[in-house]
Order: structure tokens, then C-alpha cells, then sequence
């Protein structure tokens, strides 16, 4: 499980070195941090009424679920506070639990699903979200118009109505996790009205209906959006909130900041560094741990340079974790061993990649470069944003050096609308910088390594043994058994490398210490149906 760890400090912590801080910082989310009166604690009751302003990476795609970044740094916390969620991955478990679903269970193989549905549901232009409303939304990710993320999932599966209440939902093969993906891919459901036609789905995009806790008031593109409580809302009594306002952060390294001076209350980051300044500054914190990770993807197809496996080890052995956390984090971040964050009940914490020994990087290098007289060119394809720009040049420095320049990796930065076809379509690099958020690996981690998981299996990896793995996990809820089956995946993780985990991922809400109510779920989404401001 990985805990929300909320916690707040007293403000005489802007007396400490921040060496302290980033101390506390690095306490496991397994050990949940001391809270107090003022931390934002997901089982308080708020008061009715009031406005919050939250900050926001940038400008939304568009507000359907077809459209829109699902993920809580893209649009995931707008689409969230639209229409609600079918189900939520709770951190304090790891066990998934209904919204507006009532139950999703499966039958005694796990090929057959029933999600039922909470009664009287309603979207906010008075259609009913009905099983039947459901099935339309998901058969509308096959629309290859929309080139749909969920598109693949939805294709292998039958929907029947059962009821008004029960969708049926046959699986192509037995998946005991399956709700697993319904929380991570199909959870928002827009009224079946805006999927009428073509026009009307445009339309949606700003113009949204959804069954959640808010609608949407006003959209100043550049600027900010507004959400007002809905009046129609199914958990009467809620929300609790008049308005949220979701406003475009100019300089994300002022978040903190901006909610200290009181000129915003809410901001989501992954960045450590934001992470201590928050609680130097003694604002409320909330925290999951994650596992994926931000690391070095390698292109291990056939005919790629490092398709060699210990070509990608010469790279692993050339860096070194600790060194990237001081130079990049502050060294407030916290150092990957692996794809599984440090207190994930699911990973054995005794494995850890390979790192950080430069004589025998040097000798790999040597053995697969002839000793230099066979040189090996790489491309390395960055994203165009600073901080990823300076890890490449960081990482091209260390590999460069390692190799005695045996190895040129050649630098591509790529603005962010381009990397997208470049990197996971035409699949034209041998290195990238990858980011995986996953609060279970089903089915995020699933993806990732399977060999048959098509696009998001971004190193075409291919393993049997993992592949095996990955499947005898994918068919139990027992821990201990999936615990079993995912140490054999880092096992050969190890002997493989497809990438080098070089930092742990993380989700954290950082707000004023008026706000409560605040439940993280899944990769650092927002159940808004809870927050509000103190009594």
C-alpha cells in the first residue's frame, strides 16, 4: 500500500537548514508523517461554502475524457471535479474502492465482470449515468478518430447491459485487477448527450457534462478556469466548496510560495524540492510515493545500438543515483533502486539495478567498442523543457566520459507536441528521459514491460519470463503471490536494463493550512467531493 502521508510544521522550521528538512522529507510514505490540527486530513468534515484557487501546470487539451491529459498534473484534476470517478485506488490500502460505482466484482475466474451502479445518479443536464450510459462511454475510446489511450483495452472486451444498474463486462483472458483499469483508464463518464454526434463532442470539449461534484462557470483560455458546485450533485450535501478556480501557473517554481502569501490555496507537484520548501514554509502537505520512477528508457529493438544488453549496463554503471539527487533535487529527492518505490509492499527492497561502478562500465564499453576501434553512436531525444534538457546534457557528459568517448550520444531536444510521434510512434531514439507514475503495477507497470502491450511498452522490451510474471500477477489479488511474481520481473530487470530508474516518483498536494478534506488516489488525482475549508 502507500500511504497519504499529510503533515505540517510549524513555521518556526524556516530557522532550519534545509539539510533537516530534506531529512524528513525522505521518511518512507509506508510511515505515515505526523499531522496535526492543520493538516489536511481526508476524513474531516469541512464547512459549507467558500472558494479555492488552484494552481495549474497549463492550458487543458480539452474537458472531455477523450481529449483531455488524464494525468493529476495534466487535466486529471479538472476532469475529476467534472464527473466524478467510477472508482478510486486508495492509497492507504492499495485496495480499490466505489464512487459512483456500488461494486465492480468478478465472477470465480476474473473473466467476467459486473460493475454495478450506484441508483439515481444523474448528469448535470438530467440524463441518467446508467449502465447503459457507461457502455456508451467506453465503446466511444474506439472511435479511431480520437486515438483513444483506452481505445486498445476497450476493443478486447464485450459489454452487455444487464440492467439499468449492471454492466456485464467479458474480458478476453481472466484478470483479477481488472478494476484496477477501470479506475486508471475508463473511469470518467460524460453524459451521452454530448456523444451524440461528432459536433456534440466538440462541443464537450468546453462546453462539458458530467455527473460530478462541479460544472464548469467559465473558461479565460491562457488564464484560468472556474468550476461552481453542482447543485444536482448525487452525494447530497455536498461538495462543500462555491468555486473552484483553477488558474495557470506562470512559474511553477513559485507555487509554494504563491500558497504561503495566500494568492492560491492548492498545488499539485512531484518536484522534492517544492516538496521541502512546503514544509520549510510549514504549509499542508500530502504525499503518496509511486512506484515507475523517472529514468533512462533505452530503445532495446533489434538493430538499435542498445539492443545490447551490456551496452545499456556500461550506461547504468557509468551513473549514479545519489549523485544525480545532489545535483538535480538538492539531494532532497529520493534515489531509485529499481521500478518499485521503497515502500511498496509489492517490491523486494534487497534488488537494486546496477550502478556506479565506472571501472567495469569502462570495460564494457572496451569489450563492445573493440576498444575504441568500433566507436557507437546514440541518440538521445529530450524533451524541450529545462529540466529535462539539463538532465540529457548531464547524462551525455557522464556516458561520454565513462566510455573514454568510445560512445557519442548525439542530442535531440524535441519540442513537447513533437515528442510524442518521434519517440512512441516512429520510436526514432536510443535513449530518452521516461516518467512512470503507478500506484499499483496493474495496470500502468503491466504495460510498460509486457512485450505484447503494444505502444506503451516504450523500450520494446521482451522478456517470456516477465511476460509470465507480469501475467501470474495479473491474476491474483493475494499479495504475497504477486509479491513472488514481481521479484522475478526485477530480477531479470537486473540482468536486462531496458532502463535506468534514477529517481523515485512521487505525488504531493501542497495547501494552505485552512483546507482539509483533502483525499489523494491513484498517480495524485483528487476526490473533490471531500475538500472544503475548515470549520
Amino acid at each position: 500500500m502507500h500511504h497519504q502521508r499529510r503533515r505540517t510544521r510549524g513555521r518556526v522550521l524556516r530557522t532550519l537548514r534545509f539539510g533537516l528538512v530534506a531529512a524528513l522529507v525522505a521518511v518512507s510514505a509506508a510511515c505515515a508523517g505526523s499531522s496535526s490540527s492543520s493538516a489536511p486530513d481526508p476524513n474531516a468534515t469541512p464547512r459549507r461554502g467558500g472558494d479555492l484557487t488552484m494552481l495549474v501546470l497549463g492550458e487543458a487539451r480539452g474537458l472531455n475524457p477523450y481529449t483531455a491529459v488524464t494525468s493529476p498534473q495534466g487535466d486529471g484534476s479538472k476532469l475529476s471535479a467534472l464527473y466524478d470517478v467510477l472508482l478510486w485506488s486508495d492509497p492507504s490500502t492499495g485496495t480499490v474502492r466505489p464512487q459512483m460505482a456500488e461494486s465492480m466484482l468478478p465472477d470465480h475466474e476474473s473473466l467476467v465482470w459486473t460493475l454495478t451502479l450506484r441508483d439515481g445518479i444523474r448528469f448535470s443536464d438530467g440524463a441518467p449515468l446508467d449502465a447503459e450510459a457507461v457502455k456508451t462511454a467506453w465503446e466511444k475510446h474506439l472511435d479511431p478518430k480520437l486515438q483513444s489511450a483506452a481505445g486498445g483495452t476497450v476493443k478486447q472486451l464485450t459489454l452487455t447491459v444487464l440492467d439499468a444498474r449492471r454492466l456485464s463486462i467479458k474480458l478476453p483472458s481472466p484478470n483479477a485487477n481488472f478494476d484496477r483499469m477501470v479506475a486508471r483508464l475508463l473511469n470518467y463518464i460524460p453524459s451521452p448527450r454530448t456523444l451524440a454526434s461528432d459536433t456534440a463532442l466538440a462541443a464537450s470539449n468546453t462546453a462539458p457534462v458530467g455527473a460530478g461534484p462541479y460544472k464548469l462557470r467559465e473558461w479565460v483560455p491562457g488564464s484560468h478556469m472556474t468550476f461552481e458546485r453542482n447543485p444536482d450533485y448525487w452525494q447530497h450535501g455536498k461538495p462543500y466548496l462555491d468555486t473552484v478556480t483553477m488558474r495557470i501557473s506562470k512559474d511553477t517554481s513559485k507555487d509554494v510560495a504563491a500558497v504561503d502569501d495566500g494568492d492560491a490555496d492548492l498545488t499539485l507537484t512531484s518536484d522534492p524540492v517544492q516538496v521541502a520548501e512546503a514544509d520549510d514554509r510549514g504549509l499542508a502537505v500530502s504525499e503518496i510515493s509511486l512506484s515507475g520512477g523517472v529514468s533512462l528508457a533505452f530503445n532495446t529493438r533489434d538493430k538499435r545500438p542498445l539492443a545490447d544488453s551490456n551496452l545499456r549496463r556500461a550506461i547504468a554503471l557509468s551513473l549514479d543515483t545519489e549523485d544525480i539527487n545532489r545535483v538535480f533535487y538538492e539531494g532532497k529527492g529520493r534515489p531509485a533502486k529499481g521500478i518499485f518505490e521503497s515502500s511498496s509492499p509489492l517490491g523486494n527492497i534487497q534488488l537494486s539495478l546496477p550502478q556506479n561502478d565506472p571501472a567495469r562500465a569502462a570495460a564494457l564499453f572496451a569489450q563492445a567498442t573493440d576498444n575504441g576501434r568500433k566507436p557507437i553512436k546514440v541518440t538521445y531525444a529530450a524533451p524541450n523543457t529545462p529540466r529535462s534538457v539539463q538532465l540529457a546534457q548531464y547524462f551525455k557528459e557522464r556516458i561520454e566520459t565513462a566510455s573514454n568517448r568510445t560512445m557519442t550520444v548525439e542530442l535531440v531536444v524535441l519540442d513537447l507536441h513533437v515528442v510524442p510521434k518521434r519517440v512512441n510512434i516512429d520510436l526514432d531514439f536510443d535513449i530518452t528521459t521516461s516518467a512512470t507514475a503507478a500506484d499499483d503495477p496493474e495496470p500502468t507497470l503491466y504495460q510498460f514491460l509486457h512485450s505484447k502491450s503494444g505502444p506503451a511498452n516504450l523500450t520494446g522490451y521482451q522478456n517470456p519470463m516477465v511476460d509470465a510474471a507480469l501475467e501470474t500477477a495479473r491474476l491474483s489479488t493475494d499479495r504475497t503471490t504477486r509479491s513472488e511474481a514481481y521479484t522475478r520481473v526485477q530480477v531479470e530487470l537486473i540482468n536486462d536494463m531496458p532502463f535506468f530508474v534514477f529517481q523515485e516518483s512521487l505525488a504531493v498536494t501542497v495547501a494552505t493550512p485552512k483546507l482539509t478534506g483533502v483525499q489523494l488516489f491513484g498517480e495524485g488525482h483528487i476526490l473533490w467531493d471531500r475538500l472544503g475549508l475548515r470549520a
